[in-house]
């Protein structure tokens, strides 16, 4: 009981601090707002650039798509789910804009633009006030700094749905976190459910999802073993939940993507179609135009042997492993430095390092806490750093294997918030750790000066672009 009240409870914060807090969120609001509205109307005005005017060719075949199947009270229902998909472009933000397929391509991209800014600005907001709920306001503050003029605001403003499935994969990668600490059932379901959602935006969802699945069940083994050797405790994950939890992931998952799924099956003979999973065995962008050109159904499709089908085991026989090895490599490395991992990586390197600041002093008052009744001890920190190194260096080698023909592929980037939200998440749940003990002034004045630091730079690059801008 001691141990779970200790870890539940969490002072109070004034309400003082939530009026200061949404002040900042406020004046966020307005420099962000005011940021990429230029960028809407002053920088992205060509509807005909791709990838956007794939889209909004999508949107207008989305609003005709037939729907596929007997009716049913089942099939009436995920009929009004996303569904329409040419192997290239996805089905949620073509779904989203359906409303607007009556209206010409021009007015109908100036009119996307505005609803994928709007939408996914009311997500980070969401996020801003769930992060205040659950870590210190210095830390919420600088994720929220961070991850939206990091990533989120350019993305925004433009007709095609990257910086949405930015913010659905942080949702889902807050799920697993919350998961790998504590398995709770109906968890496993919103996990599911945001998989799907993200599916539905960009098919880049299968590193995260493995990732997850062998880091999940390597803790249950683990939980199990341990169980066996102290059953007096009570540990927070729970190993049969992992069996039923995944099935409830699943079938969120199915009944999110179902109209896709069948979609697909019916025009390309896979669910699961997706051009690119053969493309990123290909060795440039004409190659790859070539053969969606050759196999447009699934008649065509169908026809390629399979030993022939690009893929990991016709590149190992032509290639070999050790060619394999180096375009996974050079390919990764020319992602990161493309991305926003490269382009922002000072913000990684800062975060990690405050998490080693922090970590090292949670270590220490492990090591020299002596007979003190609250004592410090780890938490599932090492699954979460587990979970986001197989996430990372998965997408990595997907992405890296696939750069002579994607070279700026938003899977690498979509991780820059989850990992930056990892390192605060680990650091703030060490500070709240270290709260009943001699080192909490310390570690708590040392963190606050060190989530400042983002907070003030961003704040200050921010100013000087608003003061340019309106000079």
């Amino acid at each position: 009981m001691k141990s779970r009240t200790s870890i539940s409870q969490r002072p109070r914060k004034s309400p003082l601090l939530w009026t200061l807090y949404l002040l900042f969120i406020v004046a966020f609001a307005w420099g962000y707002s005011f940021l990429g509205t230029l960028l809407i109307l002053e920088r992205n005005t060509d509807p005909n650039a791709q990838p956007q005017a794939s889209y909004i060719d999508a949107v207008y075949r989305s609003a005709s798509a037939p729907e596929q199947g007997r009716r049913s009270i089942l099939g009436d229902f995920t009929g009004a789910f996303p569904r329409y998909t040419d192997g290239m472009v996805d089905p949620l933000f073509p779904w989203l804009m359906r409303s607007q397929a009556t209206a010409p391509p021009d007015e109908l991209f100036e009119r996307g633009k505005w609803v994928n800014f709007i939408l996914c600005g009311s997500l980070l907001a969401v996020l801003a006030v769930g992060a205040a709920r659950a870590f210190s306001f210095s830390g919420a503050a600088a994720i929220v700094l961070m991850g939206g003029f990091g990533v989120i605001l350019e993305r925004s403003t433009y007709f095609s749905p990257d910086a949405l499935f930015h913010m659905i994969v942080v949702m889902a990668w807050l799920c697993a976190l919350s998961l790998l600490r504590q398995n709770h059932l109906w968890l496993y379901g919103a996990f599911g459910g945001l998989l799907g959602l993200a599916y539905l935006a960009k098919p880049l969802i299968w590193p995260t999802v493995l990732a997850f699945v062998v880091v999940s069940a390597v803790r249950s083994a683990w939980v199990g073993v341990r169980s066996r050797k102290n059953r007096g405790e009570t540990p927070l994950w729970v190993p049969s939940n992992q069996l039923v939890g995944s099935a409830m992931a699943i079938a969120a998952f199915l009944l999110v993507t179902g109209p896709r799924l069948s979609y697909a099956g019916s025009v390309f003979g896979d669910p699961f179609h997706s051009y690119q999973k053969y493309e990123i065995w290909l060795d440039s962008p004409a190659e790859a135009a070539r053969f969606r050109q050759s196999y447009p159904g699934k008649d065509e499709l169908a026809a390629i042997p399979l030993a022939e089908r690009p893929g990991l085991r016709r590149f190992l026989r032509e290639e070999g492993a050790e060619n394999l090895a180096e375009r996974a490599w050079n390919g990764a490395l020319e992602q990161i430095r493309t991305s926003a991992l490269g382009r922002r990586r000072a913000i990684v390197l800062y975060t990690f390092a405050v998490f080693l600041v922090v970590a090292s002093i949670h270590r220490w008052a492990a090591l020299h806490q002596g007979e003190e009744i609250w004592q410090v001890r780890g938490t599932s920190a090492f699954w979460m750093i587990l979970f986001l190194a197989a996430s990372l260096l998965l997408s990595l080698f997907y992405a890296g294997v696939g750069s002579p023909v994607a070279p700026y592929s938003a899977l690498v980037t979509s991780l820059f918030l989850p990992i930056i939200l990892t390192f605060v998440w680990i650091s703030e749940r060490y500070r709240r750790q270290l709260q009943r003990s001699r080192y909490a002034s310390l570690v708590n004045r040392l963190y606050a000066v060190l989530m400042s630091g983002p907070i003030v730079w961003i704040a200050f690059l921010v100013f000087r672009s608003l003061q340019a801008v309106m000079a």
